[in-house]
């Protein structure tokens, strides 16, 4: 695969949500086997961490599949820079939805009161929250330095 491609890029760039989303399936599994607040943390763990992983997994194939139409010229540096646009625009509407994340989990602790498992809950889904508002924000900023020039 080529190296200097926005697509080559792109599949790189999605690992590490690949391993996030695997890690937290497995430490969300070995947590769900502690009663209370760390079995609720784990399954927030284990939900979120299957997605991610899913996702990351799903776009590095669709990124690997690109490259190669593009090194055989099915596709040009156009389709690219497009790309390179929309996933700008995705990730920087998922950083949004993010904080609206990290808020709830916030929210869910604090109502939480004596409710170990609603803590644990929250928590599990604060700690998701700002791994992804991290790893969204950092993609979009290095995609929009990278691949997408500025406007005249």
């Amino acid at each position: 695969m080529m190296n200097n491609n926005f697509f080559s890029f792109q599949y790189h760039a999605l690992k590490p949500l690949a391993q996030w989303g695997l890690g937290s399936v497995i430490g969300g599994a070995i947590l769900a086997l502690v009663p209370g607040f760390w079995r609720h943390f784990g399954l927030q763990a284990i939900s979120w961490g299957a997605i991610d992983w899913l996702l990351a997994v799903a776009g590095r194939r669709q990124a690997l599949l690109k490259a190669e139409d593009l090194a055989l010229g099915d596709i040009d540096e156009n389709e690219a820079h497009a790309a390179a646009e929309r996933l700008r625009n995705i990730l920087l509407i998922n950083a949004g939805l993010d904080l609206l994340y990290i808020g709830s989990g916030l929210w869910l602790i604090r109502q939480a009161g004596e409710r170990t498992d609603r803590r644990g809950m929250g928590a599990g889904i604060l700690v998701q929250g700002l791994f992804l508002l991290l790893f969204d924000s950092i993609l979009a900023a290095e995609i929009q330095r990278r691949w997408i020039p500025p406007s005249p």
